[in-house]
């Protein structure tokens, strides 16, 4: 069992370093090809994707903190994938919404609400496996 779940852990850490790579590659281009190295001044695209990598470094760290604690606190297998989808996925959709536009889109809504609600399962399974 605990060999399962840290390769469970491992994909998810895995999938989200490489969002996490592409939506920085992604800043770092968009800085060569406008010759910007602060800020975005006044371009959309730069600033669309540094808001998109921002927000991923925000809250994938503390989720994949949540993972990893719950499975130090051995909780089961199938938790650590409902967190791990949710936050991945999340993550995804998020990205995709804030790169194409400032405003609200549903991708970045559903992304977000599925972000949230990985991070609340983690913090939720925490505490209970932490009490029982």
């Amino acid at each position: 069992m605990f060999e399962h779940s840290l390769q469970a852990i491992g994909i998810y850490v895995g999938f989200n370093l490489l969002i996490n790579l592409f939506l920085a590659y992604r800043v770092s281009a968009g800085r060569l090809r406008s010759n910007i190295m602060s800020g975005s001044e006044g371009d959309d695209a730069l600033y669309n994707a540094g808001r998109a990598h921002t927000l991923n470094v925000e809250y994938v760290p503390l989720a994949l903190i949540g993972l990893i604690t719950l499975h130090i606190l051995s909780a089961p297998i199938w938790l650590l994938h409902v967190v791990g989808i949710l936050l991945t996925v999340g993550r995804i959709l998020s990205a995709l919404g804030v790169s194409r536009s400032r405003e609200a889109s549903p991708p970045r809504l559903y992304g977000t609400l599925l972000t949230w609600t990985a991070q609340l399962v983690a913090a939720l399974g925490c505490l209970f496996f932490v009490a029982t």
